[in-house]
């Protein structure tokens, strides 16, 4: 009787569980918080600009999911589960804590806190992919198998739970943090933002260590994915080497070092991992969440009238978590068996509806980047341009033989003109001034010349260059107008001679929440320069001038004129090529179509991974699965490194990739042959299953 109580208090649930399940909740709170705001960190504090910032993320997240593969090794091998996770997450925590330095080191110069930056990810990368593969498995080996296997499933559905709330909490309250809160006088809060994280890391090792008397830990043995590893690169050398090499399988040059077991489970391994092969580009897609995607929201419209909120651009990250914990409840009951009665049922199948589905995603934010960029800048070949400003309160007239031009130009307004290119680049132009035309001689008119150079757009203001002298002068240089890759707006200031560059007119935010503001100082030589979106105040010597708010929306040209014509001060903005500002939930078809495929994608790689394995050696395939995600951050990479110029047309191009990808998952799931291992439940305990064929056709 003692002896049966005595077994079933072992075979209670483990309490130390529950400290492991609390440190991934916060650990990933950690993760996800810091990845969330990142990128916007990078182009508004750090100064990086769209491309250079891309790079940073997603080698951040390459290196994040290579490590699992050493930290595996490490653990299995060498230190164990515990001194790996506890080593692991010291290094993750002194990364949150050097960059959350980074953001509040104002008194060094910017490439300092670049540096400090730089090293606080590498030390988060290091420590979040080196525990990856460790937390879980050590839950796992608190837990007597198979005696407690239903326990064991309880605890992945806990540990599942804990990810997705981590997640939900933090890409929601990171960025209201970063955006709602002011501090160390300026409009955000980054310290704040990652602060939270990094104390929510400590509490995580805090958590973890407080269940160390309670901790069942394995001591580490022979390792199976170095053991993998050296199976294949073994076989590989003597391959290479050996005069007589073996004449079956190149994998069988490996007999008398490996076993015969090892030897036949790589090469199963192998034939999965040729499916593998096609993961990286659906993970290139996927990582662009936190990245391409948030940067297209810094153009587009939060505001929630009736909620009095704003819908900050990194919150839509949100989503993932949201609607991924949604739709893995809802697809388990609903989804896949409308699938299934469309004759899609094997994992390969799933996938390639997951890859149709990343496809369409990629469409929706093109045409969403085509929406938001607006009108063409492009001038038709052979033509040039001319714009011509108005700087006097009265009607000018213009006449051209050489351009075929008799127009006017009302009170204060623009002219705009595309003419072919003759032969003489000067042209020219007369002027005359209607009569009621103040501060100007009666019936008035000047001669000027222009310039029309093809694919040019050439600028002029027409304005007093003194009390007594008009004149039409040249705005910066002919420039061929070309809209910022990441859809910023562009802005230039004209002054006439009553002004100087150095006086106190700044162009301020009338957002509570923004600190933002443009000194005329900024825009000497009047050429554009690259503006934030948002609504603006033209101030004078601390008072606001009366004149309507300045709408600066995303992808437009504008600009401005401030001029004096008697006593009082005339101001026009005027926008060229024009964007549009759209609402940032125009976002949500990409996010549901990006989501949809997650969760097929995730789920069922895990399903196929786990089938298709052999039993020995499923940590390596669950290494390699991860290192997938791994080389789609890499592909990333490279094309940002290319730098296409039109975003919207590098949307395409990924769209184009995933659709050859899910081609390639197609022919897979039709050559892909596949038996799984069969249970004999009237089988003797000698032999009991029959081992799987995997081959391809």
């Amino acid at each position: 009787m003692d002896l049966i109580s005595d077994q079933n208090k072992k075979l209670k649930y483990p309490k130390s569980i529950w400290f492991i399940v609390l440190n991934e909740l916060c650990e990933r709170f950690t993760y996800y918080g810091m990845r969330t705001v990142l990128v916007l960190y990078l182009t508004t504090v750090l100064k990086f600009n769209g491309e250079d910032s891309t790079i940073i993320y997603h080698s951040f997240v390459f290196l994040a999911y290579f490590m699992p593969l050493p930290g595996a090794i490490l653990a299995d091998s060498y230190w164990g589960k515990f001194k790996t996770i506890t080593c692991l997450s010291a290094v993750y925590a002194l990364g949150n804590i050097v960059l959350t330095g980074s953001s509040m080191a104002d008194m060094f110069s910017i490439d300092i806190q670049r540096i400090f930056a730089l090293l606080g990810l590498f030390f988060i990368s290091t420590g979040t992919g080196g525990i990856k593969p460790c937390v879980f498995t050590f839950g796992g080996d608190q837990f007597r198998l198979p005696q407690q296997e239903k326990q064991l499933l309880h605890f992945a559905t806990k540990f599942t739970i804990a990810i997705n709330v981590g997640a939900l909490m933090s890409t929601f309250l990171t960025p209201e943090l970063r955006q709602s809160v002011h501090c160390f006088g300026k409009d955000t809060c980054f310290p704040l933002a990652f602060g939270m994280p990094a104390v929510l890391m400590l509490t995580a090792i805090a958590i973890f260590l407080s269940g160390k008397n309670m901790y069942v830990k394995k001591k580490p043995e022979q390792n199976v994915i170095a053991r993998t590893f050296g199976c294949i690169f073994y076989a590989l050398c003597t391959k290479i080497t050996s005069r007589v090499p073996c004449q079956n399988h190149w994998l069988e040059n490996a007999k008398g070092v490996y076993t015969e077991t090892e030897i036949s489970d790589t090469k199963t391994a192998l034939e999965v991992i040729r499916v593998f092969v096609a993961f990286p580009v659906f993970w290139s897609l996927y990582e662009q969440q936190g990245s391409r995607w948030t940067l297209q929201a810094t153009l587009m419209n939060g505001r929630v009238d009736f909620l009095d909120w704003t819908i900050k651009p990194d919150q839509m990250q949100t989503l993932v978590p949201l609607f991924g914990l949604t739709f893995l409840v809802l697809f388990d009951v609903a989804f896949y068996p409308l699938l299934a009665m469309v004759g899609i049922r094997k994992p390969l199948q799933k996938l390639t509806f997951g890859g149709v589905m990343a496809v369409v995603a990629f469409i929706f934010a093109a045409l969403l980047q085509f929406k938001i960029f607006g009108n063409t800048t492009e001038i038709p070949p052979g033509q040039g341009r001319l714009n011509i400003y108005n700087g006097f309160d009265c009607k000018v007239y213009i006449r051209s033989r050489t351009l075929d031009l008799q127009d006017h130009i009302n009170s204060l307004e623009m002219i705009n003109i595309t003419h072919a290119v003759v032969s003489r680049n000067d042209l020219f132009i007369t002027f005359e001034f209607e009569p009621e035309c103040p501060f100007v001689p009666d019936k008035y008119e000047f001669d000027a010349t222009v310039t029309v150079i093809e694919g040019k757009e050439n600028s002029y203001y027409l304005a007093h260059s003194n009390i007594n002298t008009i004149a039409l002068n040249q705005v910066g240089i002919p420039e061929n107008l070309v809209k910022d890759k990441f859809g910023n707006p562009n802005l230039r200031i004209l002054i006439d001679y009553t002004f100087n560059f150095d006086d106190n007119i700044t162009l301020t935010s009338v957002d509570q929440n923004s600190f933002t503001s443009y000194p005329i100082s900024l825009f000497r030589g009047m050429h554009f320069n690259a503006a934030k979106v948002g609504k603006y105040n033209l101030v004078h010597n601390g008072k606001p001038l009366s004149f309507p708010l300045m709408d600066i929306i995303p992808a437009t040209f504008y600009t401005l004129t401030i001029q004096r014509n008697g006593d009082k001060m005339d101001v026009r903005l005027f926008a060229e090529h024009e964007g549009n500002h759209i609402h940032i939930l125009w976002q949500l078809p990409q996010y549901l179509c990006m989501i949809t495929a997650d969760v097929i994608f995730v789920v069922t790689t895990l399903e196929f991974s786990f089938t298709e394995a052999p039993i020995n050696i499923k940590s390596f395939i669950s290494a390699i699965s991860l290192l997938t995600t791994a080389l789609g951050n890499l592909v990333v990479i490279i094309i940002s490194t290319i730098s296409i110029k039109n975003q919207a047309h590098e949307y395409l191009l990924y769209s184009g990739l995933m659709l050859a990808d899910t081609l390639l998952l197609a022919y897979f799931s039709v050559v892909y042959r596949s038996k799984n291992i069969i249970m004999d439940d009237a089988a003797t305990n000698d032999e009991n299953k029959k081992e799987e064929i995997t081959v391809f056709n």
